[in-house]
């Protein structure tokens, strides 16, 4: 790819500005509501339905905990890139602008892989409930 010397006009850089504060506000925010879906992943771990469901709690904790670590990445990239741009900008910084891109780059290839895989497991349960039912069926 080509090198260029793109430049931002002043309405470019007042629309990053934007976009980096909204941004570092979603991203603590996610930090936050990770931080939560830890805390009811350790309350089911420790037993909040082992009187109904035996053993379940343990395993639904363990899905809260794995869950809130997968939402901490989108929202550490969202940050990283809320408070490079910021900085960048304001310092006239091409470095730390690059930075700010790669880690947007990085949120859209994280939710990318991850809408993927979303979209690949629904498949597979509609199939597999499919075949459920026709094999139900079939007795």
């Amino acid at each position: 790819m080509e090198e260029s010397d793109l430049k931002l006009t002043g309405s470019d850089k007042t629309n990053f500005l934007e976009t980096a504060k909204w941004g570092k506000f979603l991203s603590i925010v996610g930090f936050i509501m990770s931080g939560f879906i830890v805390l009811g992943g350790l309350t089911f771990a420790g037993g909040a339905f082992s009187d109904l469901y035996p053993g379940l709690g343990g395993g639904i904790g363990v899905f809260y905990v794995l869950f809130a670590l997968i939402y901490v990445f989108p929202s550490l990239y969202l940050y990283r890139f809320s408070t490079q741009i910021k900085s960048g900008i304001h310092n006239d910084d091409q470095q730390l602008c690059s930075e700010a891109y790669n880690n947007l780059r990085r949120l859209f290839l994280f939710m990318g892989v991850l809408m993927i895989v979303t979209l690949s497991l629904y498949v597979l349960i509609i199939l597999f409930a499919l075949m459920g039912g026709l094999m139900g069926g079939m007795l």
